[in-house]
């Protein structure tokens, strides 16, 4: 059985909610992981999703956090605490669905280089990494990773270059993520050429295609030899009121 899985920033998911729903009905993937709630538990659209047929799993929070995964099967086994780091932001849930260990992740953006959240996103990444070689199954993690990770993955390589999101030390980060066996799995169907996932609301970002691929898909070696395909569906980007992000995809074999 292949299922078709997505992670999406909805940047709000109530004040996106008709983009996501009728993206939802166009497209029926089997997973959603979106991140950037603004919304607690309480406020979260549970109703909506639920008329789909999806199950939801949600990790809320107001303001700029919170991460959620919608599924037609129910996921199993729901874990939000990373182990023990930054607990009081809701940027992290784990599920078990078919057999896969699925982490939907909202990394911290970091501010400005100089500013202490910048350690905290580099830490971010290692904890994260630490937290997910924790599962012997086939394991994937999905989400806003804040990080272009290579020139192809930014419009304008150069100029950004030791900026946040396309600064080395967190390109080293996904580097190192490579080196524990978890594969960038866009790139290994687009090897070469500009992708890009976000797009600035300001200057006709998404118009003049000024954009950085952050919205990240890896996987370790049992997954990735399950998946059999990566894109990026830049469709809702041109939408009414749509999230500067728009949504990545993954197809996996699974047993039933």
């Amino acid at each position: 059985m292949e299922l078709k899985i997505a992670t999406w920033n909805v940047n709000s998911v109530r004040a996106r909610l008709s983009v996501v729903i009728r993206w939802l009905e166009k497209e029926k993937p089997d997973v959603l992981c979106m991140q950037e709630l603004k919304a607690t538990l309480e406020q979260f659209p549970f109703e909506e999703f639920e008329n789909l047929g999806y199950h939801c799993a949600v990790n809320g929070q107001v303001r700029w956090n919170g991460v959620a995964v919608v599924s037609l099967s129910e996921p199993a086994a729901i874990e939000t605490d990373l182990n023990g780091f930054l607990p009081e932001q809701s940027r992290m849930i784990s599920t078990g669905i078919h057999g896969i260990r699925l982490i939907n992740v909202y990394v911290p953006n970091g501010s400005e280089v100089d500013d202490p959240r910048f350690k905290d996103k580099l830490r971010y990444y290692e904890v994260l990494r630490n937290y997910a070689e924790g599962f012997d199954r086939p394991t994937v993690i999905v989400g806003d990773f804040n990080v272009a990770p290579g020139p192809d993955d930014t419009h304008s390589p150069e100029q950004q270059d030791g900026t946040v999101c396309y600064h080395p030390l967190e390109r080293k980060q996904i580097q190192l993520f490579e080196k524990h066996g978890f594969r960038d799995v866009f790139r290994k169907y687009h090897p070469q050429g500009k992708a890009y996932s976000w797009w600035d609301y300001r200057a006709a970002s998404f118009r003049r295609n000024r954009g950085m691929r952050l919205d990240l898909v890896l996987a370790d070696e049992t997954a990735m030899e399950r998946i059999t395909d990566c894109f990026i569906d830049k469709e809702p980007r041109k939408w009414e009121k749509p999230s500067d992000h728009t949504p990545v995809l993954f197809k996996i074999e699974v047993s039933e």
